[in-house]
Formats: structure tokens, sequence, C-alpha cells
């Protein structure tokens, strides 16, 4: 499924109502639309991630600056840094799954209002495969299948396919998936979680780029997996991101 429209409808109406709910001064409102998100404190970032859960209908509470959504682990927090570059703002988001496991990965936010961008980035792309991997919410634009690999099982959650600038005659790959489970059985795994983000840009008819990342570290077997597939090629630039979420059973 290529960006569900569902979701992409929903994340934009959910960062417009956090952002007008933290963001604003309703009774000096030209004041604040002047100087809006120009300071995102730890305190507000912390009001956006739970207020975010709680209109996913969890009881999210405060635990050591941590926002815990269901009164145990796993626990999530989020950071700004509005200069990451000259240009482009990035939204940090870490989930602590366990003494064993924390997920790290960052959203770039650009333009103008950039913490919105990077806002609308995370809850687009990532939040749906987050619940369902690790809160047990039903998110309909997320796939979940049992895999075996390697004499052990596990529940493989899918993340929608996150596509920029799409053409008309696109689509995934027919065998991205068994392509990349292929990739993802060859590896050593054995801990609870696994976690793989995998990334492809065509850039024009001749250049293009793979990669791939595993528990956020470069996966060049990833990389190589999505390279060899048959991606549509055109002329103009289009991007496609997804990942995969392993939970041992």
């Amino acid at each position: 499924m290529i960006l569900n429209s569902f979701n992409t409808k929903f994340s934009k109406t959910l960062v417009n109502f956090l952002l007008k709910f933290f963001c604003y001064n309703l009774n000096s409102k030209i004041k604040h639309i002047r100087t809006r998100m120009s300071v995102i404190d730890e305190n507000k970032l912390f009001k956006i991630v739970e207020a975010i859960f709680k209109a996913h209908g969890f009881d999210a509470q405060e635990k050591d600056g941590w926002v815990v959504p269901t009164g145990t682990l796993p626990a999530i927090k989020a950071f700004w840094y509005p200069e990451a570059t000259d240009t482009v703002g990035q939204l940090t988001i870490e989930i602590f799954v366990n003494e064993k496991t924390s997920i790290i990965e960052s959203f770039a936010g650009y333009g103008e209002k950039k913490f919105e961008s990077a806002l609308e980035n995370f809850i687009s792309n990532a939040l749906p495969l987050y619940l369902s991997a690790f809160w047990g919410y039903d998110a309909p634009s997320i796939a979940i299948d049992t895999w075996e690999l390697n004499g052990e099982q596990y529940l493989a959650f899918i993340g929608d396919y996150g596509v920029i600038n799409p053409k008309v005659d696109f689509s995934i790959p027919e065998d991205y998936l068994e392509i990349i489970y292929d990739a993802i059985e060859a590896e050593v795994l054995g801990d609870d979680y696994h976690w793989f983000n995998l990334f492809y840009a065509n850039f024009d008819a001749q250049n293009r780029h793979a990669e791939a990342l595993k528990e956020n570290e470069t996966w060049e077997p990833g990389s190589k997996a999505i390279a060899s597939l048959d991606w549509l090629k055109v002329y103009d630039y289009y991007s496609v991101r997804q990942s995969i979420i392993l939970k041992k059973i």
C-alpha cells in the first residue's frame, strides 16, 4: 500500500491540532504566529508526545522525563534540533524498549515550519509501526506476519511504504518483500527485537541510491537487496521509505 491516504490525512489533522493547542496563544494570535515554534523546549516536546498517545486512546503517564503510554515499558521521548544543518531541523525519537533495546530514529523538517514538517514526517512514516509493534495498537496500515528465521519465529510488523513524489506508473516491485526477507534471513538474529529501515531514491534515469539500516547501523546486504530490485526508472526524483520491526515470539 502506498502512502495510506487515511494515515496521511490523520497525521496532518493531528499535527495541526497539536500545534494549535501547544503553540498558539489565542488571546494574542498575531504575535504568536510570528514566533510560533521558535522555541521547542523539553516540556513542550513531552506534552506533544503525550498528546499523540492520548489521541490514540492511551492513558500516557510521565516517568523521569519519559512518556509511558501504558504505565510500563516501552517508554518514549523526543528531542528537537532546530539547526541540525543550515536548512534542516531534526526531530529525534527514542523508544526505550528494555534494558537491552533502545530504538532511535530521526526525522527531518524542512522550510519555514521545520518542526511541523518533522513532526508530520514522524507521525506519517513511523508512528503507526511503533504503535503496532510496541504498544499493540491496531494500525490499519501495518501488516503483521509470522516469519521463521533461522529456526526461530518472529512477528514481523511491516510498515507502510512512504513514497515522495510518486509517478503515474509507479508501483513497489512485486518481489520487494521476498528479497528483503531473504536478506534478513541471512543475518544473525536471536534478540527479542530487530528493526530495519529501508530507503530507495531515484534521482534521474541513471542516478539512484539504496540505503538500509539494521538496528540503526549501516546494513550493506540490505542496501544491495534494495538496489537489486526492478525499480521504475524515470528522469524525475522520487523516493520510497519503509521499515520492518521483528518481535520474537
